[in-house]
């Protein structure tokens, strides 16, 4: 390719990519500091979903219901799948007369963790909560290592 040429290609080139042009045509505008006044190659906007249906949830499922008397020992205690779960099995209780005085908040439920009371018949640490019913406050027993996933986690 001779010296020449390459001013005549460069210039093609420029062309066929929409380069500077003065007539209007949608590319680099010189009067606007060289900004892009409007952009033919992009596809027309798309219509905004509508904000109306709330999204979906990404937290846990709900609480399954439990077995009768589950949480009322150490030797009967709600099954968990791990420390989040145990939270939100907690906040979820719901007392004698029907209230639900944590509110189904899993961080309440972190609060109302009161210890450990040390290994059941399986060999799991069980925790004890307090959740503070209209009647008096209801002790809740959990092995948050009740479930299969956890169970095979630590190789039961």
């Amino acid at each position: 390719m001779t010296k020449a040429a390459l001013p005549l290609l460069l210039s093609l080139c420029l062309a066929a990519c929409g380069g500077a042009s003065d007539d209007g045509s949608g590319g680099t505008d010189a009067t606007s500091g060289g900004e892009v006044t409007s952009n033919q190659n992009a596809p027309p906007p798309q219509p905004m979903a509508s904000t109306s249906a709330p999204p979906p949830s990404t937290g846990p499922a709900p609480a399954t219901p439990l077995p009768a008397g589950a949480g009322t020992s150490r030797e009967n205690p709600i099954s968990a799948c791990g420390p989040a779960d145990s939270y939100r099995r907690v906040a979820e209780h719901r007392c004698p007369d029907g209230s639900q005085p944590l509110g189904g908040d899993p961080s309440r439920g972190s609060q109302a963790r009161v210890g450990n009371v040390g290994p059941n018949q399986t060999g799991h640490i069980i925790d004890q909560y307090q959740v503070p019913c209209p009647s008096g406050p209801v002790d809740l027993f959990v092995d948050m290592y009740g479930c299969p996933q956890m169970q095979q986690m630590f190789g039961q």
